[in-house]
């Protein structure tokens, strides 16, 4: 029970106001735990005793009882209340600081908290939770016992109560109510009561019409969080079930379970009253437990109707799920307690079958027979993970042995009875500890499909090291001993699904160790390898008990199904994806191995910053800095700079300060740095090849770094003129830097500068800036879009400001171009949408040229003193002529061909007569730039002249692995 008696709790309701809070009492039993109950929806990472001043620090500390979960930090009077005090959304908290002793601040973006612990072991922690919400109804109320009104937010399964409009933008509240046990019910005009299991919340609304949008809104509320969508999504992934069997509504969420048909809502009240003899009502949503085969199997297995354990087999159920009881734990268990001996050998005979069959092949195949014996020490097995220490004492000496697929134990060598045994095909999961975590030197753990876990221990490394060889080779299959055959942490099998299709889960292999995750996936027979640091995307469903994985554009969703051992897999994966504390190599990285946090300060800089004058010399916000470095150590894939928000000095700077600090340096070390410091050669070449030396004697991710941030000063010195930062101004500042020294010796700063000076050399640089052709190529490699037949892909320079557009020429250098960029031109790459007519028309042309009336404007025309006339505009292979009239002999316009850019668009600002209009850059002199506005009267005449144009300015098309690219020679 979570409380004595609810009258108890009626009794001890109070509700009171104070400068900091408003305190809503409700109390519960001393045998309440707040992990264990439904009270929070989300995991409880951190609670204890804290003490915190209130907001004007006039008072000395109060001591609360703080809880942190994965949305909110919420202190409360005791640790008996139900509602907090205050409840800060971790959205909102910009960083936390320590400031001494065991004080620490809490600072959102408009107030700071300040907590003291009451040791150094209550340190807190915190994490990021990143959710979209649905708010449904927010506005004010009146709540009896309070004298201001309340801003209440409705929020999908929650009710948020704020003390104003502005605190819950600033994501600072009082409390918030779960309505999975709430109740409504309106009282009066513009009364009504919200009553939960804990206390009744009465609120008067402004009008009777505002009180019944209210009560909707709230009833609403109570139906989300009693409701769960796991159910009818996967009923709806097949089409017939997407819309209702009688009217045809989309998405139906009832269904009749004995007509196995959907409905709509309308249709299953027709439906209920037929009676239940006549069709069972069953919601997709609120009636989860009916929709669950492995619930449904637990149930049917308790009597002898095997031909419905059948029925429930075939349609999905898992005859080796967890059922939750630990001391029933697995379907067989349970038939053998109510005695169903038919039952259990139709479990047996269909122990190995998986979901569907669909695990019918080599992933299950009989693992190589291994033999071995010897002592360990283990402790009685448990239902749960190990997680405390334990001593010596704990542990009993057994004589165990592996042989024929089965491990079993005894009390010595000289015993005849087991004292135990398992089938290595009923192990999920070996496990090898950290060395020292418990009683004994080395130790390593066995999780059973029932459910229980086994720890074995030993103080002799070789001892340990070999039975976990043994054990191995005799849990994975033979395609997979590539798994167990290096220094692994953990080995077994889980269920996942690939791609968008999460309604049929396969069973694979996976080995997990420091960053690297190893998997045989199902009808594979090789082992795929990933890197957690490279990972695009990591997302945890707590409430599926799952995992996403995005690599390389593969999404890779592992399932827990509840198993004991499943927190540690993720665990382990949350641990390999970086830390921003460690060294380059422990860093989240990008494809190329630079890490997240240098690939996005480069990459940003070289957006916005490259003509800012004095960049990398100016010094930044020395608070936004530290809180920006902050963010990205924590998650650096997480943070998107935006140029509004983040200033290009701080991230400068932010950049500088992570090279400096990170662990063991560029150099992987100050003993490796100095070779680098001491190149003795006076010649060029010579120094060169000492350079590329070096270079390759770094570890990859420290190559890769080093090249990124030379590359990148080497982009920043040919803005030398605009930012005044030439090689020399940035090998003072970077010498140091990334050496980490300093600055007293200027030998670190000329070695930066040698590096910029010979970055084409030493870095083996071609000369020629990347093409068009290449950049589109690698923009399709790393998105994962394979090109179709008849897909014409170009890289296309955007002019947002004059609202045009021009497809580079294949051979274009497109990182010149990229560099030399307005901040209102970018580079986008897409598939050209005229191309196809383009072609088709060149196809037909006899006389590659054109000449017919069109209407024109020049640059005038945008100080409003001309507006669109018709012209007659005559190309051919030499120039694009405009003359004023037919009749006329001399042009009103020339220019060359190979002068001209075009380009898709005209500025809206013009007000051009038609949507097809392009316009004509012409620039025959350094400081002769035109600029023509030609508009026509259809499509159909503007693929016609750019087609024209096209043909006339490339000698030849490029057609390349089905990938065409607007040929356009424009220099």
């Amino acid at each position: 029970s979570f409380v004595k008696c609810k009258q108890s709790i009626l009794a001890d309701m109070r509700t009171s106001v104070d400068e900091d809070s408003i305190y809503l009492g409700c109390t519960l039993s001393r045998s309440f735990n707040p992990e264990d109950s439904d009270f929070h929806h989300s995991p409880v990472i951190k609670m204890g005793w804290l003490h915190k001043t209130p907001p004007k620090g006039t008072l000395v500390f109060q001591k609360r009882w703080v809880m942190l979960d994965a949305q909110y930090l919420r202190y409360f009077q005791n640790e008996k209340e139900v509602y907090s005090k205050r409840i800060i959304a971790i959205l909102s908290v910009t960083e936390v600081l320590h400031v001494g002793g065991q004080k620490f601040e809490v600072v959102t973006r408009n107030r700071t908290f300040l907590f003291r612990a009451e040791n150094n072991s209550s340190d807190t922690s915190g994490q990021s939770a990143r959710r979209v919400s649905l708010i449904s109804k927010q506005g004010f109320l009146e709540m009896s016992g309070l004298r201001s009104k309340l801003y209440v937010v409705i929020c999908a399964d929650k009710v948020f109560l704020y003390r104003n409009a502005e605190e819950h933008s600033q994501g600072v509240g009082i409390t918030s109510i779960e309505m999975n046990l709430g109740t409504v019910k309106g009282t009066d005009k513009r009364s009504f009561n919200l009553t939960t299991f804990y206390r009744k919340f009465s609120f008067v609304a402004e009008s009777e019409q505002q009180r019944e949008q209210w009560l909707e809104a709230l009833q609403a509320c109570v139906s989300h969080s009693l409701s769960s969508n796991a159910v009818a999504q996967k009923i709806w992934s097949e089409e017939a079930n997407q819309r209702c069997a009688d009217c045809g509504a989309p998405q139906p969420d009832w269904a009749s379970v004995n007509l196995c048909v959907v409905l709509c809502k309308c249709c299953a009240g027709v439906h209920r009253g037929l009676g239940q003899s006549v069709s069972k009502v069953r919601s997709l949503k609120m009636d989860e437990k009916v929709w669950t085969e492995n619930q449904a199997l637990c149930n049917t297995i308790q009597t002898g109707d095997v031909l419905e354990t059948l029925s429930l087999v075939f349609c999905g159920a898992d005859v080796n799920c967890y059922t939750g009881d630990p001391e029933l734990p697995s379907p067989v268990s349970i038939a053998q307690h109510y005695g169903q001996t038919l039952q259990v050998e139709f479990l047996t005979h269909n122990h190995n079958t998986g979901r569907s069959n669909e695990t019918k092949h080599t992933i299950l195949e009989a693992a190589l027979p291994v033999s071995h014996t010897g002592y360990l020490f283990k402790i009685a097995s448990s239902t749960r993970a190990v997680t405390d220490i334990l001593e010596h004492v704990d542990f009993s000496r057994r004589w165990c042995c592996l042989n024929q697929g089965t491990f079993s134990y005894y009390e010595s060598e000289k015993s005849s009875s087991q004292s135990g045994q398992m089938k290595m095909s009923d192990v999920l999961c070996l496990v090898v500890n950290p060395q020292g975590k418990h009683g004994y030197g080395h130790s390593f753990e066995l999780y059973h499909d029932s459910g229980r876990v086994y720890l074995f221990g030993e103080d002799s490394p070789d001892t340990v090291r070999e039975w976990i060889k043994a054990i191995g080779k005799a849990l994975v299959p033979p395609v997979a001993e590539d798994l167990v055959g290096w220094s692994f942490e953990r080995v077994g099998r889980l269920r996942y699904t690939a791609g968008q299709s999460f309604h049929c889960p396969y069973l694979g292999w996976f080995s997990l160790g420091g960053s690297r995750l190893l998997l045989l996936l199902h009808r594979e027979d090789q082992v795929d390898n990933i890197d957690l640091r490279k990972l695009q995307e990591l997302s945890v469903e707590q409430e599926a008990a799952a995992v996403v994985l995005v690599d390389r554009g593969r999404r890779l969703r592992l399932e827990g199904d509840r198993r004991p051992d499943f927190q540690g897999w993720l665990s382990g994966i949350q641990q390999g994806l970086g830390r921003g504390d460690g060294p380059l190599d422990q860093q989240q990285l990008t494809e190329t191995e630079v890490p997240v946090i240098v690939d996005r300060c480069i990459s940003y800089i070289t957006q916005h910053g490259l003509k800012s004058e004095g960049i990398y010399r100016r010094c930044g916000v020395n608070s936004k800095i530290a809180a920006l470095l902050l963010s990205l150590r924590h998650d650096a894939r997480r943070v998107r700079l935006s140029e509004g928000e983040h200033q290009v000095d701080n991230v400068a700077n932010v950049l500088k300060r992570f090279l400096r600090e990170v662990g063991e340096g560029v150099f992987n070390g100050h003993q490796a740095s100095l070779p680098w410091l001491h190149t003795t050669s006076d010649e060029r070449r010579e120094r060169v090849s000492q350079y590329q030396a070096l270079l390759h004697s770094l570890p990859p991710v420290n190559r890769a770094t080093l090249g990124a941030v030379i590359n990148h000063l080497y982009c920043v010195q040919c803005f030398a003129d605009e930012n005044q930062m030439n090689m020399h101004n940035l090998a003072i500042v970077f010498g140091p830097t990334v050496f980490q020294t300093d600055g007293t010796d200027n030998s670190a700063g000329q070695v930066v500068e040698e590096l910029i000076q010979n970055y084409l050399d030493i870095f083996n640089v071609s000369g020629s800036a990347v093409s068009a052709e290449e950049l589109v190529c690698e923009v399709l490699r790393r998105g994962n879009i394979p090109p179709q037949q008849g897909d014409y892909w170009s890289c296309f320079l955007v002019n947002d400001n004059q609202e045009m557009e021009r497809p580079l020429h294949y051979q274009e250098r497109a990182l010149a171009i990229y560099f030399s960029l307005g901040k209102d031109c970018h580079l986008v790459v897409k598939r050209n949408c005229y191309m196809e007519a383009m072609l088709i028309y060149i196809a037909g042309m006899v006389d590659v040229s054109r000449n017919s009336m069109i209407k024109f404007s020049d640059e005038k025309g945008q100080r409003g003193k001309r507006t669109f006339c018709r012209r007659l505009c005559v190309l051919d292979g030499t120039s694009l002529r405009l003359y004023k009239q037919v009749k006329s002999t001399q042009p009103e316009r020339e220019c060359q061909v190979h002068a001209l850019k075009v380009y898709y668009g005209i500025n809206k600002r013009l007000q051009p007569p038609s949507c097809w209009g392009m316009t004509v850059v012409c620039e025959q002199a350094e400081r002769d730039k035109q600029q023509w506005y030609l508009c026509c009267e259809s499509k159909n005449e503007l693929i016609e002249w750019l087609a024209t144009f096209m043909n006339l300015q490339v000698v030849s098309f490029c057609v390349h692995c089905n990938i065409f690219y607007f040929p356009q020679l424009f220099i």
